[in-house]
């Protein structure tokens, strides 16, 4: 009777324990997360939420008129990109569908700020849950949890809140990807020890596949790792306990004449061979590769279809995509730089003690899961820099960012973290004296309340920043607004604020700091959904790197990007042909002439070959003379269709050099044009054989008609899209349609999740079946 009580006692003091720790960690967040919050609401976005903003309101438009909202255009950013064929957008999805089931009660801007907040004040839970859905006990699981929102970092995209707060960063997508991350792997993880549970498995995968790519691929990639250690972590396990059964037995024997036969150790393990233990475990990840791969098909198969029109950009600093070598990462590590930069390593010294506890309880299966995760992460994280071609084995690692890999480290490490905290108040609290418990309490408060103050201030910090942004913004509030409604009563055309590249440290003549308050002067621009000239938020369109290299003095690249208006501040020398118009505070307006979205332009040449030839062929052709001719030769990025004409792409520039260049003056001209959300249409009279140009990027989506009959759509130098015309007059209607196979794998991919719902809740002989596979 009295085990009996001292166990209820214990269970009641654990679920105490366990529901005061988790209220402590979300209501931390949620009380010093709400002040950030609610000032961000009033400032100007300025960080690449600008980018999660336009595309949930792209979104809310393809809602609106019926379109796929999977695959929708986005015109205002690096020319327009078609940004969710190749970009996760589950988060988008749900911001649009909030806005429009509220109609429109609640702004898109808010609903990204708020479902910030929550998510981020909820990912103690999300912990919580994961590890208990892992195997470990509620204490270490909700000790998970405290940690779980305490790491800093110096912006190194991981999962502290720099990455998701921080007025230059925003990882909106990344933010869901973290909350869905450990949930996926714990999910994934029991669906390959017990062969059962592959509905939420496969959810869950799915969904963090198209909120975060990157954090979809680490999870599979870990699975796979789990499939592959788990039959070795076996066939020790049962080797050891199997040779301590048989010493045991042989003691026993030479104590006893009347020896008795062995007895296995444990009748699963010995009804079990290795090799079927292995073949369950592949199977199972086999399945789940299967089924994850068939709900996301809609987005997977065509971003494989159509890679060649997304572009891997030279832009972007080449530590992103190789990380920063064993060396800076590992003496990152060791000085705390990698959970605890700039204080006391109280969290970094937690992970080593965790990962001492695992490797001496390696035995016990759960506890290798945080050390398979901490290695493989870290190993990876090391990057490029230190494997060289050998990560190239990795499935699909070209063009990975492997800088992103330390969120797989941060996971690991909360992991550890909950197993140092977890067992040592097992310790304390099995020992059944309140003594042992308070001294866990006196140590566990020392070491975690710094850090909760640490971040405290952090946040304070934020919030001060923002507030002090506030007024500044304030103060030029009406120029901006008259500027923007003069903008907006103007004729369509791009809008250069600078050369703002994507990434920082680029060669920026004047406008580095040009802003208003904490806000560069393209987020205001951008926010108001003008078609903006550079590549500020994304790089995906092929174009984006010829966009760098954009030429202000140079008349014709003006009308080749139909850069029609220009905002600068004042004391900036522009050539004649840039016209004020309107001076708006410190804020001065230009306007150049140009031809629009459309033009009419001769085609001599075609070059056929790889996306990774064209870059140089455009930045030869775009300082040739050829786009002042308005010559612009045809692309081929499938050779098939090029003929026997295509010249191949990397011998481009010696072709554009030493060509003859034809000028055909006259073609004849644009007399209307119309732009819409997802469709550019123009009336034209064409007097020579001509190529029809709009100054949009090029993707096989594009679909043409003439005078209402479908038309051949086609990419012109550098990256945009034409159709020929003979003389005569014309309407001429471009629009990027979404493939019906994209609609026909969205119904296969929810059938397939149906299906499996229904089979494991519904059918109890498949669902076993499934636990025997």
């Amino acid at each position: 009777m009295t085990t009996v009580s001292h166990f209820r006692q214990f269970c009641n003091l654990e679920v105490i324990m366990v529901i005061c720790v988790l209220t402590a960690a979300v209501g931390f967040n949620m009380a010093h997360l709400y002040s950030y919050s609610s000032t961000s609401v009033e400032v100007s976005l300025s960080s690449d939420m600008v980018m999660h903003l336009l595309l949930s309101e792209a979104v809310v438009s393809a809602m609106v008129e019926g379109w796929n909202v999977t695959d929708v255009w986005e015109g205002s950013m690096g020319m327009g990109h078609p940004v969710f064929h190749y970009y996760q957008h589950l988060p988008h999805l749900i911001v649009g569908l909030i806005n429009v089931v509220t109609f429109g009660a609640i702004s898109v801007g808010n609903i990204l700020i708020w479902s910030t907040y929550l998510l981020l004040s909820v990912f103690p839970l999300s912990m919580y849950v994961s590890l208990r859905r892992f195997g470990f006990d509620p204490l270490s699981s909700a000790m998970g949890g405290l940690v779980a929102s305490l790491i800093s970092t110096n912006g190194i995209f991981g999962f502290d809140y720099s990455s998701y707060i921080q007025t230059e960063i925003g990882l909106y997508t990344q933010l869901w990807g973290m909350v869905l991350l450990p949930l996926a792997l714990a999910w994934g993880y029991r669906v390959l020890q017990e062969g059962r549970g592959y509905f939420w498995a496969v959810l869950f995968l799915s969904a963090i596949s198209v909120s975060h790519l990157l954090y979809g691929y680490m999870a599979l990639l870990t699975l796979g790792v789990f499939a592959l250690i788990s039959p070795i972590h076996f066939i020790l396990t049962k080797a050891i306990r199997t040779q301590t059964s048989t010493r045991s037995h042989r003691r026993r024997t030479s104590r006893s004449s009347a020896g008795n036969q062995l007895k296995p150790a444990s009748p699963v393990l010995a009804s079990i061979s290795a090799a079927e233990y292995t073949r369950s475990q592949w199977i199972r990840f086999a399945m789940l590769i299967l089924l994850v791969g068939v709900v996301t098909s809609y987005f997977v198969i065509p971003f494989f279809l159509d890679q060649a029109y997304l572009n891997t950009s030279i832009l972007v600093d080449s530590t992103t995509y190789n990380s920063l070598g064993h060396a800076e990462v590992l003496q990152a590590l060791f000085e705390g730089h990698l959970f605890d930069f700039s204080r006391f390593p109280s969290l970094t010294i937690l992970v080593f003690i965790g990962f001492v506890v695992c490797v001496f309880r390696w035995r016990t299966g759960i506890y290798i899961v945080p050390i398979i995760i901490f290695i493989l992460w870290i190993l990876l994280y090391f990057g490029r820099t230190t494997w060289g071609p050998v990560i190239d084995l990795l499935p699909m690692s070209q063009g990975i960012h492997m800088y992103r890999f330390i969120g797989g480290v941060h996971l690991g490490g909360i992991l550890l973290m909950a197993t140092a905290l977890g067992v040592s108040w097992r310790w304390a609290i099995s020992r059944g004296n309140v003594w042992y418990t308070a001294v866990a309490l006196i140590l566990t408060i020392s070491i975690l309340v710094p850090v909760y103050l640490e971040r405290r201030e952090y946040l304070q910090q934020e919030t001060r920043l923002m507030e002090e942004c506030q007024p500044l913004e304030e103060a030029e509030y009406q120029d901006m607004s008259d500027l923007l409604s003069e903008l907006e009563s103007l004729p369509k055309g791009r809008v250069y604020a600078g050369s703002a590249g994507w990434v920082s440290g680029d060669d920026i003549p004047w406008n580095a700091d040009y802003g208003i308050g904490c806000s560069h002067i393209q987020s205001w621009l951008h926010v108001e959904g003008l078609d903006m000239m550079g590549t500020r938020y994304h790089p995906y369109s092929l174009n984006a790197e010829l966009l760098s290299e954009f030429d202000e003095a140079r008349e014709e690249q003006y009308n080749i990007f139909n850069v029609r208006y220009v905002v600068a501040p004042e004391g900036i020398n522009f050539p004649y042909f840039v016209k004020p118009i309107g001076k708006f505070g410190r804020h001065l307006l230009y306007q150049v002439e140009t031809t629009g979205y459309f033009d009419l332009v001769g085609s001599e040449m075609a070059f056929a070959g790889g996306k990774d030839d064209l870059s140089l062929a455009m930045s030869t052709w775009i300082s040739s003379g050829l786009p002042e001719l308005k010559l612009h030769p045809e692309i081929f990025l499938d050779e098939s269709d090029s003929g026997e004409t295509g010249i191949p792409l990397v011998d481009a520039p010696e072709s554009m050099s030493s060509g003859e260049r034809i000028s055909v003056s006259e073609r004849g001209k644009v007399v209307t044009e119309e732009i819409g959300i997802n469709y550019f249409a123009a009336d034209v009279e064409v007097r020579q054989n001509s190529i029809l140009l709009l100054k949009a990027s090029y993707h096989p989506n594009w679909r043409a008609t003439v005078n209402g009959v479908q038309a051949d759509a086609r990419m012109f130098m550098p990256s945009f899209v034409g159709v020929e015309l003979p003389p005569g007059k014309y309407h001429v209607r471009m629009e990027y349609q979404s493939r019906q196979l994209r609609t026909i794998l969205i119904v296969l991919g929810g059938l397939t999740l149906v299906l499996l719902a229904w089979c494991e809740f519904r059918r109890e002989r498949i669902s076993n079946w499934l636990t025997r596979t």
